[in-house]
């Protein structure tokens, strides 16, 4: 059994964002369990809510410097992170789910079009399905809603729960990867 930290959140906090052993297994053991409990209620399986876990502890690391315990009760920032996290979960789960059910090119093909052409079209939708797999799923997200769901900039951001700013960054820097990555398969064909 590891030694009880003491109860102060700030202190924990502090103790953990300096990367003290038992600072952070006394907040492994004060919320692991709850935010596994929340996986499971909102993801719905035990892999899913180990992931869960696994990522709010990541995300804990990186951000505890942030915690102001004048703010609020480290139980709801903690739980908070995880909620936020299983929502983009949700989200990236969504989108993935829209993208695979997409089979055909996004028009109907042309009835005139003849086999090369047919064939070209396939092609060049088989190399952009793989240059979507090279981003981020928060890329593939931005560029999701924006293109395919023909949302706006501003309806990304709201959509997301990101600065507006965030949105046409992601927006941006996909097409850029998607550009590099579909020439880059191009240059291996030819």
């Amino acid at each position: 059994m590891r030694p009880r930290y003491p109860e102060d959140d700030a202190a924990l906090m502090r103790a953990f964002a300096a990367r003290d052993e038992a600072a952070a297994g006394a907040l492994y053991d004060r919320f692991a369990s709850r935010i596994y409990g929340l996986g499971i209620v909102m993801l719905g399986s035990e892999a899913a809510a180990q992931d869960l876990v696994q990522d709010t502890f990541v995300k804990l690391v990186r951000s505890a410097d942030r915690y102001d315990g004048t703010r609020g009760k480290l139980e709801t920032w903690v739980l908070l992170v995880a909620r936020s996290l299983a929502i983009d979960s949700l989200r990236r789960r969504v989108l993935e789910a829209r993208s695979l059910t997409r089979t055909g090119p996004p028009r109907e093909a042309d009835p005139a079009a003849g086999p090369e052409e047919l064939a070209e079209t396939g092609d060049l939708v088989g190399r952009a399905r793989h240059a979507m797999t090279r981003l981020t799923p928060e890329q593939r997200a931005a560029l999701e809603l924006a293109y395919f769901g023909g949302k706006t900039s501003r309806e990304v951001a709201e959509l997301e729960g990101i600065p507006i700013g965030t949105a046409k960054t992601r927006i941006r820097s996909a097409l850029l990867r998607l550009r590099d990555a579909m020439a880059e398969e191009q240059s291996r064909d030819v």
